[in-house]
């Protein structure tokens, strides 16, 4: 490679992907990196302002997702892990609830629930589905019973018609 390629080739950002953001907890899916197609520093601030667009490779197996379906995607020398439930970013603490790969493409909202892993307690995210439980849950409302007469002798303004025999006309 010569010095022209090596000046333009593409870098690599490493950073911790983010699903979802609620009040003082991440979503995290773990940590993945993107191309720096232009500058490293005009990458840098198109992730710290929320602006990327772009491929998103996400670690540990190689699947590569639109960055659109992200909260945030932060540069990891902006985000400190203090442990598996915790960490450190905007110069606040955030709880942790650890985004499993079926949720990634998840379009809706996430919820956390705590899970025991190696005897400790950890938050992992899983699809909100309280909507469609209260929906399914909820009591269906009564509509008024329309009684629909058939047609015939019944009905009003109708009456039987003896039938023409026609064997008395032969």
């Amino acid at each position: 490679m010569g010095l022209a390629g090596w000046l333009t080739r593409k870098k690599h950002v490493s950073l911790w992907v983010v699903k979802q953001i609620d009040d003082g907890l991440l979503h995290v899916c773990g940590k993945g990196s993107v191309m720096a197609d232009s500058k490293l520093s005009e990458t840098l601030r198109q992730l710290r302002e929320g602006n990327f667009q772009g491929p998103v490779r996400m670690g540990g197996n190689d699947a590569v997702l639109n960055s659109a379906q992200f909260a945030a995607l932060i540069p990891e020398e902006d985000f400190r892990l203090v442990n598996d439930n915790k960490a450190l970013w905007q110069n606040r603490p955030w709880q942790l609830a650890w985004v499993p790969q079926r949720c990634w493409l998840h379009e809706g909202r996430l919820t956390s629930q705590p899970v025991d892993f190696q005897g400790q307690t950890r938050l992992i995210s899983v699809e909100d589905t309280s909507q469609i439980r209260a929906k399914a849950e909820s009591p269906r409302t009564r509509s008024e019973f329309v009684s629909i007469e058939p047609l015939g002798h019944t009905a009003p303004g109708w009456q039987l018609v003896d039938r023409d025999d026609d064997s008395s006309h032969s």
